[in-house]
């Protein structure tokens, strides 16, 4: 006798997987195509709320292709469906790395990081009127966080633009030269997108990993000539996207 265990692995590989696992007879095969089809739809429904653009350019037939082919090849492990789609980037850059149609996958990161960024913990925003509490001679060695509800993302293409153009009923041309990088955030109860300069954006990615102040203003400098940093934190800040700060002698402030 099989146990419960063997039993739920082989309807999902027979239901999510469509593996024929056992041999049935017309009547069951008819059936479980019944269950088959809610997955499908399921899965479909869900992957098209959370990338909605690439859903409108691929067009509803490719999309409903590539959303089965991310059921069988990135199949969902979790109990919650909001976390189902987080490998789509991954699956379009398999697909389409060497075509016109690249820029799909960073699109798709884009996309996902909007969901992550709507679902994401909160957490009380930072001043930076809070740096006045600490010595000058301490500023290089910061170790700023970015908040659970922020994400930033880098591409070679206009990423920022194709997702605005795609929120309106008509789409204007889109001249595709020329990359984008971009600063999700959450304001209040929704989004706030922004486009970030090469400085700014090395800057605040050195802070989100980690880095201190010191050497998040060397990226920044790096990445772009003339950066500001004042003006970098200032947007930061403006934004919300700063947690808070850590010194070398005390936790997150």
């Amino acid at each position: 006798m099989l146990s419960l265990r063997e039993v739920q692995r082989r309807a999902y590989r027979a239901i999510v997987l469509e593996d024929n696992v056992l041999p049935l007879t017309r009547s069951r095969a008819a059936r479980l195509e019944v269950y088959r089809n809610n997955a499908r739809e399921t899965f479909r429904k869900t992957l098209s709320a959370t990338y909605p653009v690439v859903q409108r350019l691929v067009g509803d037939a490719c999309f409903r292709g590539i959303a089965a082919h991310l059921m069988r090849e990135f199949p969902s492990r979790a109990g919650d469906l909001g976390r189902f789609g987080a490998e789509l980037a991954t699956l379009l850059d398999i697909y389409y790395r060497d075509t016109e149609f690249a820029y799909l996958a960073d699109v798709a990161h884009l996309e996902w990081a909007c969901a992550e960024v709507e679902t994401a913990a909160d957490s009380a925003p930072f001043s930076l009127l809070e740096l006045a509490s600490v010595h000058e001679d301490e500023h290089a060695a910061l170790r700023f966080a970015l908040r659970p509800c922020v994400r930033l993302v880098s591409s070679r293409y206009p990423i920022l633009t194709i997702w605005h153009e795609n929120q309106a009923d008509d789409v204007a041309t889109i001249d595709f030269a020329g990359g984008e990088r971009v600063l999700v955030a959450r304001h209040g109860s929704g989004l706030r997108l922004e486009a970030l300069d090469a400085g700014t954006f090395a800057f605040a990615q050195s802070l989100a990993d980690g880095e201190p102040l010191a050497d998040a203003l060397d990226a920044g400098c790096a990445a772009a000539r003339g950066f500001d940093a004042g003006a970098a934190l200032r947007l930061l800040a403006q934004f919300d996207a700063l947690a808070g700060f850590r010194t070398s002698s005390f936790g997150l402030d």
